[in-house]
């Protein structure tokens, strides 16, 4: 039968196509879907802010054995305990995710001055935090000053 070689080829490239796109969208939708909520373990900063908030600093223990530990650093309500701060940010925003487990702060009014020598990869200068009664909010900008770049 003349052309039955080109059938074989052709079905094969066709079965073969149609297996890599459902494997790559298999892999593609896990990834998509997959969750990114920080794994919050332990508090390496409390420090108050004015009378209702405080500044938080947390280990995000995603990285695992071949990824360096990040920490994510927060402005929030006062919490409590450290399971609740653990508890309750895992969903909120920090101002900073850097690898500086001791960044060193300085707080004049509504304005944090913040210097790390650690590699930053996010970063926001400024944010609102609700105060414990849940009806009033607290505008504070945050300065950076990053110093692992090696520039003064």
């Amino acid at each position: 039968m003349p052309g039955s070689g080109t059938t074989k080829k052709t079905a094969y490239t066709i079965v073969t196509t149609c297996l890599l796109a459902v494997c790559l969208a298999y892999i593609g939708g896990t990834w998509l879907m997959s969750s990114s909520t920080p794994v919050l373990t332990d508090v390496v900063l409390k420090l108050p802010l004015g009378e209702h908030g405080f500044i938080y600093g947390i280990k995000d223990d995603r990285g695992g054995a071949t990824v360096p530990f990040s920490y994510r650093y927060y402005v929030y309500r006062e919490l409590r305990s450290d399971e609740q701060i653990a508890s309750e940010l895992k969903t909120a925003g920090p101002f900073l995710v850097t690898r500086d487990p001791a960044i060193k702060v300085d707080i004049q009014g509504s304005v944090i001055n913040v210097s790390t020598n650690q590699e930053v990869y996010e970063y926001h200068s400024s944010t609102l935090f609700r105060h414990t009664d849940n009806t009033q909010y607290t505008p504070v900008t945050i300065n950076l000053c990053n110093h692992s770049s090696g520039l003064p």
